[in-house]
């Protein structure tokens, strides 16, 4: 899996906007736009149940056939709602079909507005503009009037998302997916447990897989063979992870102690020399931001030495193993991060530098709040 380990930010460029085309509607479309006119809000609600229900017809059309939910957070979520309404689930059950119903409606309802983030209701919104776009040049009346009801329906804050259709398509589709997904994942592990319990293995679980990152791979390597996407999906759900153990590391969330006090405030003093002044009276500003990140990666240049870094790395290796054996979060990460300290370029590391600052932060909050605890007395 090749991975840049440090990325330097790139100029963006703004996409045009796009330019809106006069349209010819169909007359029946114009039929339909001003009958529902005629209308007003009493047409609306007259209809609003059917058009609910009958939406979930739009999640195969072009503009929605695509469109899914997070399968990892759709999944816990809907974990930890059944978990609530599993009593009342079952109370329901054993009064008829109607009665649970009800309730797993109500459950259903609480699922998708937390997963209806305003982001996926933005989308949502606009990729039913677009239906609505092509569907008012056609002769697809019934679909036409559906979307010229449902996009000012969703947008009311009364309704929920959970009694729509079209939601509850994409939401049982991607639900569908998760599974799946699950299914697969679970085939590899499996495969992993059956080799290592050959070798003698008893107690395996994750953290008991991982010590053994050449049978993970001899096997991954059959699997992922046969199962490209399963692959693809493996390695995002790795750099989904490493980015937020550097990300956690990088703020000083998670404690990494690898580099000495004196290393640590070699930045500083360059910027200091620099600007011939204390550090600490320099007023914040993007320019300070940028001299003090170019001091940080001058200073690991200078303090990674070949026997520096090699002391370093046999202290990444020694922690990780001890995370692992006692099941610490950022265990795995950790290990992962192993494979990607060699070569030369210390200060283009994304986890090295990570280190360094999430020290940094550390020492800085350390001496603040010694200093507060100083004045008290």
């Amino acid at each position: 899996m090749s991975r840049r380990r440090h990325q330097k930010s790139q100029t963006k460029t703004t996409a045009p906007a796009p330019q809106k085309q006069s349209r010819e509607y169909s007359p029946a479309a114009q039929a339909i736009a001003q009958r529902m006119a005629n209308g007003g809000a009493d047409y609306l609600k007259q209809n609003l149940i059917r058009i609910m229900v009958d939406s979930a017809k739009l999640a195969k059309e072009a503009e929605f056939k695509d469109l899914y939910l997070d399968g990892e957070k759709a999944a816990q979520v809907t974990e930890r709602w059944l978990k609530k309404y599993g009593k009342r689930l079952e109370a329901a059950e054993k009064k008829g079909p109607d009665d649970y119903h009800e309730v797993a409606d109500e459950m259903r309802i609480e699922i998708v507005a937390e997963l209806a983030t305003p982001a996926f209701r933005k989308e949502v919104d606009q990729r039913l503009q677009t239906l609505m776009d092509r569907l008012m040049t056609g002769k697809d009346t019934k679909k036409l009037e559906m979307v010229m009801m449902l996009i000012p329906a969703l947008r009311m804050k009364s309704i929920p998302w959970g009694l729509c259709g079209l939601i509850l398509e994409i939401y049982n589709r991607t639900m569908q997916q998760a599974m799946q997904e699950y299914e697969e994942e679970q085939g590899v592990f499996d495969a992993v447990v059956e080799v290592l319990k050959a070798e003698g293995e008893e107690k395996i679980d994750i953290f008991t897989i991982l010590k053994h990152p050449d049978k993970l791979e001899q096997v991954g390597k059959k699997i992922f063979e046969a199962q490209p996407g399963l692959r693809q999906r493996a390695e995002k759900q790795i750099w989904d992870m490493v980015e937020a153990f550097e990300d956690s590391l990088g703020h000083g969330d998670v404690e990494l102690s690898l580099f000495s006090e004196e290393e640590l405030m070699l930045p500083f003093q360059r910027v200091q020399a620099e600007f011939g002044e204390p550090f600490t009276q320099a007023q914040p500003s993007e320019e300070m931001r940028e001299r003090i990140f170019d001091a940080v990666r001058q200073a690991i240049t200078e303090i990674m030495t070949p026997e520096r870094f090699r002391r370093f790395r046999e202290e990444v290796e020694k922690t990780a193993t001890n995370w692992l054996r006692t099941r610490q979060k950022w265990g795995a990460a950790l290990q992962f991060e192993l494979g990607y300290l060699e070569g030369d370029q210390y200060e283009e590391n994304k986890f090295i530098l990570a280190v360094f600052i999430g020290q940094i932060y550390r020492l800085g909050k350390e001496h603040k709040s010694a200093t507060i605890k100083k004045r008290k007395r």
